[in-house]
């Protein structure tokens, strides 16, 4: 189930090249921007992405995400001619604004439309979109029910990630703890399922503010008077931070979603040992450090989603299959958050690592495949 990874320290830009373009098995080679260092130049006389389009929010509450995925995307373009480039347009705030997007895009002759970001306006794209394929960038895994394909990293694949790695590790009593918000109401529903399954005893689903104190006693109550063995933490930031502080000394092996972040989680002092789901760093460190480059800034996990919808969408006008079957291909793809695919339904299925919190930093402990 586990393997281990090399430290992102070791991770040569090349190595990124090497392990997208392997993904593909095409007979034509991606461009990647990542590849020697310098000016990317395309493989070959591929129509690339030019019949995709990435629907994102440049403008309105979320423009500086929206902006950040389009700077990703751009690593992915760069050196193609102009017209091989998926165009993008803007969604804004709303579900009109994205539908009008979407409009716009179907109008440009697009085949395929990835994005939105937001859950609630996929539904306008959606209404929109007729027979073509609707790649969302929400990490709403209901959104498959509609029709679209969910490519964010949804709740359950960072439960699962974790659920997992701990039944491989004897750890099989686990509380989950989170603010009652959408993402933790969902880790609730995707953490009671897969235990469910079997191997995995939930003992405790707390919905708390993470400022309210005597957090180690609730657990230990609603876990019928025994603390156990683990306690799943879903949200990052401040609330991350909160509940940690709580947890300290308690014994029990504090567990993360994806939504913790590498930067943030290694340096707080509160989160010592703890373990919590991630991108592989073999694949995500150099686009992190390119796009750094680049920018000036770090890329988050949601920045990232945006130059792996840029790089299929290439690979898939490359191979002439910039379709719903395309986005079915059996060996799926890997892209700088690692290998996925998707199913029939529209989920998402991903491979995940999972990092450990020591002094000094982060350190890779093995890799869930499937999530």
């Amino acid at each position: 189930m586990t393997t281990e990874q090399p430290s992102a320290a070791a991770i040569s830009r090349r190595s990124i090249c090497r392990s997208l373009l392997a993904s593909w098995a095409l007979p034509l080679a991606m461009p990647l921007a990542a590849c020697g260092g310098g000016a990317m130049t395309s493989i070959g006389p591929g129509v690339g992405g030019r019949d995709a389009a990435l629907l994102l929010p440049l403008s309105g509450s979320l423009s500086a995400v929206g902006q950040n995925m389009g700077r990703a995307a751009s690593l992915v373009t760069q050196g193609l001619d102009p017209s091989a480039a998926p165009a993008v347009f803007d969604t804004a705030d709303t579900p009109d604004g994205a539908a009008e997007a979407a409009r716009r895009a179907l109008a440009g002759g697009a085949r395929m439309l990835m994005g939105p970001l937001r859950g609630d306006q996929t539904p306008a794209v959606l209404a929109v979109a007729g027979n073509v394929p609707v790649v969302t960038f929400s990490n709403d895994d209901r959104l498959s029910e509609q029709g679209a394909f969910v490519m964010g990293i949804t709740p359950a694949q960072s439960v699962s990630t974790m659920f997992s790695y701990a039944r491989a590790q004897g750890i099989t009593r686990i509380a989950l703890v989170a603010r009652d918000t959408p993402l933790g109401v969902a880790s609730v529903a995707s953490a009671m399922g897969i235990a469910r399954g079997g191997g995995i005893t939930l003992t405790a689903t707390l919905l708390r503010d993470p400022e309210q104190p005597g957090l180690v006693a609730a657990i230990q109550g609603a876990s019928g008077g025994t603390l156990p063995q683990a306690v799943f933490l879903p949200d990052g930031g401040a609330t991350l931070t909160a509940f940690g502080r709580q947890l300290q000394g308690s014994g029990m092996q504090v567990l993360g979603s994806v939504q913790w972040g590498v930067s943030d989680s290694a340096t707080d002092p509160n989160l010592l040992g703890a373990w919590f789901a991630a991108a592989p760093p073999i694949l995500f460190q150099p686009f992190a450090n390119q796009f750094q480059a680049a920018f000036g800034e770090a890329p988050g996990v949601i920045a990232a989603l945006g130059y792996d919808a840029a790089l299929i969408s290439v690979g898939m006008g490359n191979a002439g299959e910039l379709n719903r079957k395309g986005l079915l291909r059996r060996a799926g793809f890997t892209g700088v958050l690692g290998n996925f695919r998707f199913a029939e339904d529209g989920r998402c299925q991903r491979d995940l690592t999972v990092l450990g919190i020591a002094q000094g930093g982060i350190e890779a402990l093995g890799e869930v495949t499937g999530t």
